[in-house]
């Protein structure tokens, strides 16, 4: 029993040496870190005056000034000030800045569900952490946190911190402080606010973007209703009053803060991930937000939308976003941010991005490359032209400048799905697992691209290959010390030709295809237009024009409600490239498109042109000339000849081929089984020009054969063969 008491002594006493040792560190520690922070009363009460956050365009003039509207907290009601304590501090007039009953809570719900995701700073923690610390999770931090809250406490009542709180917190679309935010929502002076409007903008300051009132009012109301039922449950309203004001009509009166209040919105967010901080946190640390931003040419924008525009037809909405190609920001971007973060279907946008560029990538295709504008069938799935006609055989240059959609499908069929999927997603472009089929070639995505994202994708071409997002900000300073400084962040996911090619394509869709309205403009541009039509009738949905010189890349687009065939990508958003370009050049204007070392322009022999033959010729005078890139020349029209044999693979049928045959030739189809090479078809007295379709009915069901073209020039001799296909008989 002895022996038992002294072990249990001197456990004691060693648990008792740990525990001091424990006590003394952790003080030390403490005192070390926390020894030189001091409560900033300027800090505080800066909201009195004014933010310290500056934001300004290119030109350093300020972006979407907020009025900073102080309150006095005796002006507001009993109710506006319950609904804010009640969803985020119950025991504010309690407790003395740490409520550490909450702290216990929090830290055993976190252990249970092992996220540590649930917090417990109260009002009084949350008015330090905005104004005086960073967003970084860690001890010191918080122990800092503490000892300036503790201060806090004991320099202010009750009411002040609450006061200070009110009017420097963040609601979302650029209001800081209840003042701001009941006029930016309501129309009204926060002392106006109803029961329903204050637990809505209480409900707001946990996620501002989650919760938004103005974007996001269904989940803003939910979020309304619970704040209520707490106040409720806490004894701050009476059951007939919560039912009421869950009951009450959300009454929004959405004053503007000016014409950039998305733009600013979107920058404060880019802002907050690059320097990991909260938007009060920005807000109260005199930073300056130096942006890529226009504000004359966003002002010049939403002029011409306004003036020319907005009285259309089913009123579309409109938007526009306009980058700089040399630093991938963002110059200008009108239109509401439902319009700009929704996905929407591209229509023919995408055709240069997921179809041709891949193409010419594989050296499968060059501008001059002719393929059969023909109807044609994948599986029941029969794709037609906007115009309701077949061309016959059309050039890759006539089929993308003219936006034609047989051709589009044929090429993605060729080149297949997942290659051109995975070349689009290089440029920033994503698919949903639906995304399978042949319809994408044409726009037809299950879930749609965001405005934005597509736009980005477009920069690429006018910067030679090379990718990146496109970003708002350029700098960030606080007084002389520099924060942040964006560097370039291209990178080369296509060949410099591939995106001359794709570029010099588009430029003639700009002089003579769909996007001619931009013929006249005085210099180069590239244009794509697209076009979302409704199935069931000629209405359209979405019309788009994607547009790009040496300096800039622009998108607009008309849509979000049924629309008139008179609105598609060739008419007005083509009209409102026009506008904007004539705007933006008015001084200067862009040099043109440089063609790369990759590129060469070669003459081609019109004669066998006319045949669907590229080859080079040196001797025609009335040759044609395209642009090539140099991996994927064309060969001499005296070496061998290079005829497209297209070939199709239909289910539930037999392989079918076609060619063009000319006068002068003789041609045989050959079919390469596992033992033998056969002739199945001949065609050797061709009076015109004409399209030849051969259907193999011998082929054996579930194989795959090999097939090529012969050809003889009957006045030489010379035979020529084609480059061989594989297809499966069905």
């Amino acid at each position: 029993m002895k022996k038992f008491k002294k072990i249990l002594k001197i456990s004691l006493i060693v648990i008792g040496i740990l525990f001091a040792s424990l006590l003394v560190t952790g003080a030390t520690y403490y005192f070390a870190v926390t020894s030189a922070v001091i409560l900033d009363e300027t800090k505080l009460e800066i909201a009195k005056i004014s933010s310290s956050l500056q934001i300004v365009d290119k030109n350093n003039n300020i972006i979407c000034p907020t009025s900073e509207n102080y309150i006095a907290i005796e002006k507001l009601s009993t109710n506006t000030k319950n609904a804010f304590i009640c969803a985020e501090d119950k025991r504010f007039y309690s407790h003395s800045g740490i409520d550490f009953v909450r702290v216990g809570g929090a830290i055993v719900s976190n252990l249970k569900s092992k996220s540590f995701s649930e917090g417990a700073s109260t009002i009084s923690q949350q008015l330090i952490k905005n104004t005086h610390l960073s967003n970084e999770k860690t001890i010191s931090r918080k122990l800092k946190e503490f000892k300036l809250t503790k201060e806090l406490e004991k320099k202010y009542s009750k009411a002040q911190i609450l006061e200070l709180y009110l009017n420097n917190i963040y609601f979302g679309n650029g209001c800081y402080g209840i003042e701001n935010a009941a006029n930016h929502y309501f129309s009204k002076s926060a002392e106006k606010l109803s029961l329903s409007e204050s637990a809505m903008l209480a409900g707001t300051i946990n996620a501002p973007s989650v919760y938004d009132i103005q974007n996001n009012t269904e989940k803003a109301i939910k979020r309304r209703n619970l704040i209520l039922e707490l106040m409720h449950k806490y004894g701050k309203i009476s059951e007939e009053q919560m039912n009421l004001s869950k009951q009450e009509e959300v009454n929004l009166k959405i004053t503007k803060l000016s014409n950039n209040n998305f733009v600013y919105n979107e920058i404060i967010e880019e802002a907050c991930k690059i320097l990991g901080k909260t938007e009060n946190q920005i807000k109260n640390n005199n930073i300056k937000i130096e942006t890529y931003f226009d504000n004359k040419l966003q002002a010049q924008i939403s002029k011409d939308i306004v003036s020319k525009y907005n009285n259309l037809e089913s009123s579309p909405e409109i938007a526009s976003i306009v980058i700089d190609n040399n630093t991938n920001g963002i110059v200008a971007i009108v239109g509401s941010k439902k319009t700009f973060m929704s996905k929407k279907q591209p229509g023919s946008a995408i055709k240069p991005i997921l179809v041709y560029s891949p193409a010419i990538e594989q050296n499968i295709i060059s501008p001059a490359t002719k393929i059969l504008d023909e109807k044609v069938n994948f599986g029941g799935y029969s794709p037609e032209n906007a115009d309701k006609k077949e061309h016959g055989y059309v050039s890759v240059r006539e089929a993308l400048k003219n936006s034609y959609n047989i051709p589009a499908v044929k090429l993605l069929n060729e080149i297949g799905i997942n290659n051109a999927q995975e070349f689009a997603k290089k440029l920033g472009i994503d698919f949903s697992e639906q995304d399978n089929n042949l319809a994408i070639a044409l726009g037809g995505f299950t879930e749609g691209i965001s405005l934005k994202t597509l736009c980005d994708a477009y920069t690429t071409y006018a910067n030679n290959g090379n990718y990146a997002e496109s970003k708002y900000i350029s700098k960030i300073t606080s007084g002389n010390k520099v924060l942040y400084e964006r560097k370039s962040e291209q990178k080369s996911v296509m060949s410099d030709s591939t995106a001359y090619l794709i570029t010099n394509i588009l430029q003639s869709a700009a002089t003579g295809g769909t996007a001619k309205r931009l013929k006249d403009i005085g210099f180069e541009i590239a244009s794509k237009t697209g076009t979302v039509g409704l199935s069931s009738s000629s209405k359209n949905s979405e019309a788009y024009n994607l547009s790009y010189t040496t300096k800039h890349t622009i998108l607009t687009y008309f849509g979000g409600k049924i629309m008139p065939e008179n609105i598609n990508g060739a008419t007005y958003p083509t009209m409102l490239v026009k506008d904007i370009v004539t705007y933006l050049y008015k001084e200067n204007k862009p040099s043109g498109f440089k063609v790369p070392n990759s590129v060469e322009m070669k003459k081609i022999s019109k004669a066998d042109y006319e045949k669907n033959i590229v080859s080079l010729t040196d001797n025609e005078e009335n040759g044609i000339l395209e642009y090539f890139a140099k991996s994927n020349l064309p060969k001499k029209s005296d070496s061998t000849l290079s005829l497209k044999l297209e070939a199709f693979n239909f289910e539930n049928k037999k392989p079918i081929l076609s060619f063009f045959a000319c006068p002068n030739y003789s041609y045989s189809l050959h079919r390469i089984s596992e033992n033998s090479d056969e002739i199945i078809f001949n065609e050797n007295n061709t009076e015109a020009s004409k399209i030849i379709k051969f259907e193999d009915i011998t082929a054996n069901s579930n194989e795959i054969y090999e097939y090529y073209a012969e050809i003889c020039e009957k006045s030489s001799g010379k035979i020529y063969k084609t480059n061989p296909v594989k297809l499966r008989s069905f």
